[in-house]
């Protein structure tokens, strides 16, 4: 996993980093969370990533990203953190951990981080919630497909 890690490093231009912070500014975690912790921000990821790589499996910090691709968008460098954290994500997901992640309730597919689940409940008023929130888009576009082929089906009314 750790050559991985590596590639996804190098593939996404990490080592680009000029430490200039326009990532940090742009970040919507502190009006999303309501708190900005650097550790959670771009360049704090990037920054432990590069110190302590073989502990990046147990951080939690890695799954506060919203993968709106500002940060990405806005860096001289061309760091792509957006792209890395999708990657990494996706490798710790395939090595079992999951602990940081909510999945579909229909499909089982990964939905999105934890902590943003958790934080959109609370912004809803947690009980409405439902099909918005624990049903990836794909079961959502299944579910409304089936509903209009019955729909479709229905006899013609006689004129």
């Amino acid at each position: 996993m750790k050559t991985r890690i590596e590639q996804f490093v190098r593939e996404n231009n990490l080592n680009y980093c000029l430490e200039c912070g326009k990532c940090s500014a742009v970040c919507p975690m502190l009006d999303f969370y309501g708190e900005y912790v650097y550790e959670r921000s771009p360049r704090g990821v990037v920054e432990r990533l590069s110190l302590t790589p073989d502990e990046i499996e147990n951080e939690e910090g890695l799954w506060y990203c919203l993968a709106c691709q500002e940060c990405s968008f806005l860096c001289p460098s061309g760091v792509n953190f957006e792209g890395f954290m999708t990657e990494l994500r996706d490798l710790l997901l395939q090595h079992g951990h999951k602990k940081y992640a909510v999945f579909c309730q229909v499909c089982g597919g990964y939905l999105m981080p934890k902590k943003a689940f958790e934080n959109f409940q609370k912004i809803l008023e947690g009980g409405k919630t439902g099909e918005l929130l624990s049903v990836c888009p794909q079961c959502k576009k299944n579910h409304h497909v089936e509903i209009l082929h019955r729909l479709a089906r229905w006899p013609k009314a006689k004129q």
